[in-house]
């Protein structure tokens, strides 16, 4: 109902109250009931003129007509709730701005602040790209919910689908096949950051930015170092030089997980493998044809990490990790998607030091499924090093 015809219907109500009360009074006068019954015919004219002109027009709850230009695309809301989501960060937000983040948001994260918006989301991850991120490496399975469980069997010890002969007799459990259960229990990891004031004065694009590399920083370390913790787990082999970890591919390894398998190490046992060479003098590692930036060790890509992440152990002796195999098959990521913000200007150091302070959240649990997939090796690189 448009908001011009609300009006006539409320005028035309108030007309009836003052004429039934004209009509109560006692020295009522015949002229004043004609103007009266002729003031009411009026405005059922309007309603009826008014309705005809509303007609196959729609209108919102505050009676305003709804256009194809009033109507905001998918991508306009996005926008708003963006432009909306920083104004409430920087305690700068309207009613209007509330309500767009009430509008988009359907949950009110259980520990407070906001779900970042979609744009400054796919920027961090554009800005993870760029960084070595360990999670390109293991298998990442988004959840809904806060704990739970997934049945693997494993590639060693997995068996062959059994032939069915006869439709109405029971699968046979050929091989006994091996599942497990891996249960994941979602955790909470935080951080906070202090926003200069000069920079909440800045445009919400720079404001956006400054977040989206900051939380992709922090998100990148937190998964490596979690990633990490399960690698080391394993129990450590010697490497007595390069032809032994040639042998854990070739041997050591299933052959179905040798086929996807790669190299991990720091930045020393790449400089050690990357001064190798063989009998002609050619260097053992290649340059990956389809990645030039890559090397590659026997087919298989080598990423690296940096010492400060995955140190090199020894002091004498110099011994740095290398992790051989398809780490995919050892590592399961649960991540509960969305980063949740919130910031203060009253709260920790922020009223004390005239700033406001941003802290993040993300939620994941990282779980080893197949520990026979990958090959945890120590190798002497005190020479290639010093």
């Amino acid at each position: 109902m448009s908001r011009e015809l609300r009006q006539l219907l409320a005028d035309l109500s108030a007309k009836t109250a003052l004429a039934q009360a004209l009509i109560n009074k006692a020295d009522a006068k015949a002229e004043e009931i004609t103007a009266a019954n002729a003031e009411i015919a009026l405005m059922k004219a309007k309603i009826e003129a008014q309705k005809a002109i509303d007609e196959g027009k729609k209108f919102d709850t505050n009676g305003v007509e709804i256009t194809e230009q009033s109507i905001p695309t998918p991508e306009k809301k996005k926008s708003n709730y963006t432009t909306a989501f920083i104004n409430v960060l920087l305690r700068r937000d309207t009613l209007a701005d509330r309500e767009v983040i009430n509008a988009m948001t359907s949950t009110v994260p259980a520990d407070g602040g906001l779900i970042v918006p979609e744009d400054i989301q796919t920027a961090i991850n554009e800005y993870k790209r760029e960084l070595p991120d360990l999670k390109r490496l293991v298998n990442v399975i988004p959840v809904s919910t806060d704990a739970g469980s997934r049945v693997y069997e494993k590639i060693a010890t997995m068996t062959a689908l059994e032939n069915i002969t006869d439709d109405t007799a029971d699968i046979a459990d050929a091989g006994s096949p091996q599942f497990e259960a891996v249960t994941y229990a979602i955790k909470k990891y935080a951080g906070w950051i202090p926003v200069p004031n000069d920079l909440l004065n800045d445009s919400d694009q720079n404001i956006a930015a400054y977040l989206a590399k900051w939380i992709a920083r922090k998100s990148v370390v937190t998964g490596n170092t979690l990633i990490i913790a399960i690698l080391k787990a394993l129990t450590p082999v010697t490497f007595a030089n390069y032809r032994a970890i040639k042998k854990a591919l070739n041997v050591t390894l299933d052959p179905m997980i040798a086929v996807g398998a790669g190299i991990l190490t720091n930045q020393d046992g790449f400089q050690y493998l990357d001064t190798l060479e063989d009998g002609t003098g050619k260097p053992i590692l290649q340059v990956d044809v389809t990645q030039p930036t890559r090397k590659l060790f026997a087919g298989k890509p080598v990423e690296v990490i940096s010492n400060t992440v995955l140190a090199t152990e020894g002091t004498t002796t110099k011994l740095a990790p290398i992790f051989v195999g398809n780490i995919k098959e050892l590592v399961t990521f649960f991540e509960r998607q969305g980063y949740q913000i919130a910031s203060t200007n009253v709260g920790g150091t922020a009223f004390r030091k005239d700033r406001t302070e941003f802290r993040v959240i993300e939620r994941e649990d990282v779980k080893a499924v197949d520990t026979a997939a990958v090959i945890y090796g120590k190798i002497d690189v005190t020479t290639a090093i010093a």
